[in-house]
């Protein structure tokens, strides 16, 4: 084989090596996107699980916060200033007067 067959051969078996890395490089930069990808899917399913758990969590303690509100029945006590419309005496004071209001719709069990 002459030297010139012989480089010949050889240019086209680099030219061949560099198109078959050229195809593995170009496959792993597509599999790393894919695993990217894949790795953000993951991560927004757990979120998403997180996320449901949560408003769970929060559902059950509304739901007992309603309950504990039905299962209190203490009326309220507020204490009002009523001013009198007669003559006041001369130190001017202001009687308190203590009322007792109930819950709208207290229905006894």
């Amino acid at each position: 084989m002459s030297l010139l067959a012989e480089l010949e051969e050889l240019l086209m078996k680099k030219a061949e090596l560099k198109n078959k890395l050229q195809s593995i490089e170009g496959t792993e930069k597509a599999l790393v996107v894919k695993m990217k990808i894949l790795e953000e899917k993951l991560t927004i399913q757990v979120l998403e699980q997180r996320i449901k758990t949560k408003l769970a969590v929060l559902e059950e303690l509304r739901s007992k916060i309603r309950e504990l509100e039905n299962r209190l029945k203490v009326p309220t006590k507020l204490t009002l200033e009523v001013p009198r419309k007669v003559q006041e005496p001369q130190n001017k004071r202001s009687m308190g007067v203590m009322v007792q209001v109930a819950p709208a719709n207290s229905q006894q069990s």
